[in-house]
């Protein structure tokens, strides 16, 4: 009877510390809710104050019948049912969350970049007031919270989010602060965050062909580096007998990718180019050596290793995904990409049998795989800086983020990503664990200071090395800008 006594304080104090986990940066513990561990969300407890209530997100992509952003709408606010599992998730947990707590969620969806852009600014020029939470691309939300349009996540006074729990991204929270101050952050609540983490697929019987290494047993060893990518690359290449290597005909390319990708190579290195001091502000990182070094190799093995490794904008406009689309056409052992392409029609219509992997370290003694994200799609949500009830959008927020965690996210990542749409990569589990695990958000392409994110593009497309010269060109524009958004961050 004691021993049973015990357990039964032991579980009261574990679901006591789990109900009262957010009190740092929230209310869950106000007079108006009841804390209880049967709530559908324990920690926000049960609750009718937001009866009648509507959450309602500006948000991009859901707009678009473009199945590289077959999540965005699926995410946030579903049509209906149809019978996919992830679409359905989604509804179900909405509907759980009208049934349980009284609040509907609405979405006025808007076209992204300057289009959201000009409308968040029109709409507050017009003095529209109708929306409360934005959800759309990193640097588009890099413009707006530059020019103060969001409020400071980490000091809304009785905020029921509890960005320090496992379903908000802490790794992305603590890249994307500037000053300890954060204007936006994402995690299961949304899924084109993780649809737009920077990856490598492979063709698995080009591999095989060629007797090359498994990848993912190098991944598992510590050993995917660079210098093993461009090796296996070389090897697989296979120019058709015309003497020239092209993007149309029946060249076998080691990799294709977009000038985009110099970036994503030399952030796979694990260096960003921004890096933070221990007051969380930004300083530009490009020209310490192993930045320099990583760059190097790249720009190395693209352009002085043109017969085998290839970019988009070598032979076609960067709009045109002619060159990439080898992959998809068996005429690729590598392609640089986004963990989106698996969604993509041509991959799935593709005959190719195709692995997916992290981007490759820099060298062996590298530490951890670093996943770099396309700073147009990686969505976060944030919150007006005006907003009128922030008690009642932080706990709708805080509440689609927990049950994401625990009822969408597991059809999307396990059932949808692992088991759906890499059924013939054994190892695509492991190797999706890592990429995600080990994701980078450089804050420099948040904010996109000096256009930065097209630096190692232009320095690519040159045709010359001329990195050095190109940031000292560059460096006094880009310090001015970050400076001014570093100010911004500091007086608000």
């Amino acid at each position: 009877m004691k021993k049973t006594v015990c357990i039964l304080l032991v579980v009261i104090m574990a679901v006591t510390a789990v109900l009262c986990s957010c009190n740092d940066t929230g209310n869950a513990s106000d007079s108006d809710v009841s804390v209880s561990a049967n709530a559908y969300v324990p920690h926000l407890g049960e609750t009718t104050k937001y009866a009648g209530k509507t959450l309602t997100i500006l948000a991009s992509g859901g707009d678009t019948e473009d199945d590289l952003h077959a999540f965005a709408r699926e995410a946030i606010d579903p049509y209906e049912l149809n019978d996919e599992p992830v679409n359905d998730a989604a509804w179900n947990r909405n509907q759980a969350l009208k049934e349980n707590y009284g609040f509907d969620i609405k979405t006025i969806w808007s076209a992204g970049w300057d289009t959201y852009l000009n409308k968040v600014r029109t709409d507050k020029a017009s003095g529209i007031d109708d929306y409360d939470v934005f959800v759309t691309g990193l640097t588009t939300l890099g413009t707006l919270a530059a020019e103060g349009f969001f409020a400071d996540l980490y000091s809304i006074e009785g905020s029921n989010l509890c960005l320090d729990k496992d379903w908000w991204d802490q790794a992305a929270n603590e890249d994307m602060s500037i000053a300890n101050k954060l204007y936006f952050t994402t995690g299961d609540i949304l899924m084109m965050d993780d649809e737009n983490t920077r990856c490598v697929v492979y063709n698995m019987d080009i591999l095989d062909q060629n007797g090359l290494e498994k990848p993912a047993d190098l991944v598992r060893a510590g050993e995917w580096t660079l210098e093993k990518f461009y090796t296996m690359a070389k090897e697989a290449a296979v120019e058709d007998g015309d003497g020239v290597m092209t993007y149309d005909k029946g060249d076998v390319w080691g990799s294709v990718m977009a000038a985009f990708d110099t970036y994503t190579l030399v952030v796979g290195a694990d260096c960003p180019m921004v890096e933070k001091d221990q007051d969380d502000i930004p300083q530009l990182a490009v020209m310490k050596d192993r930045n320099f070094n990583a760059f190097t190799a790249v720009y190395e093995n693209v352009i002085q290793a043109s017969e085998y490794c290839t970019y988009t904008e070598a032979f076609v406009n960067w709009s045109d995904h002619s060159v990439v689309a080898n992959f998809a056409k068996g005429q690729a052992l590598f392609r640089v990409t986004t963990v989106d392409v698996v969604n993509s029609a041509e991959i799935r219509d593709s005959e190719v049998a195709y692995g997916i992997l992290p981007v490759p370290k820099f060298d062996a003694e590298q530490e951890q795989y670093a996943s770099a994200t396309n700073p147009y799609w990686f969505q976060c949500v944030a919150i007006k800086e005006n907003c009128k009830d922030f008690d009642f959008v932080t706990f709708a927020l805080e509440a689609m983020a927990w049950s994401a965690k625990e009822y969408i996210t597991p059809e999307y990542y396990e059932r949808t990503l692992k088991n759906k749409r890499a059924l013939q990569d054994d190892d695509a589990a492991d190797m999706l664990d890592v990429l995600f695990s080990n994701r980078l958000v450089d804050i420099s392409i948040v904010f996109n200071w000096d256009d930065c994110i097209q630096w190692y593009n232009n320095c690519l497309k040159s045709g010359g090395t001329g990195l050095t010269s190109y940031v000292e060109s560059h460096q006094a524009a880009f310090e001015a800008d970050m400076t001014e958004t570093i100010d911004m961050f500091l007086e608000d």
